[in-house]
């Protein structure tokens, strides 16, 4: 898929995670895409799970 403006345009928020409390700093999605990790300056890493939409771990 060729990311062109009006690709970007239609895309549309599928979840809100709001666990980390500061500014996120890194963020990955796994390989299966199932779950995200993500840092932020709070000094928490919080694993999500995407198809459920909430926080599976939170370190």
């Amino acid at each position: 898929m060729k990311l062109t403006d009006s690709v970007l345009r239609s895309f549309r928020v599928a979840r809100v995670f709001c666990e980390n409390s500061d500014k996120i700093n890194c963020f990955d999605f796994s390989p299966n895409g199932q779950t995200v990790i993500s840092s932020s300056n709070d000094d928490s890493i919080v694993l999500y799970d995407c198809q459920e939409g909430h926080y599976s771990l939170l370190f």
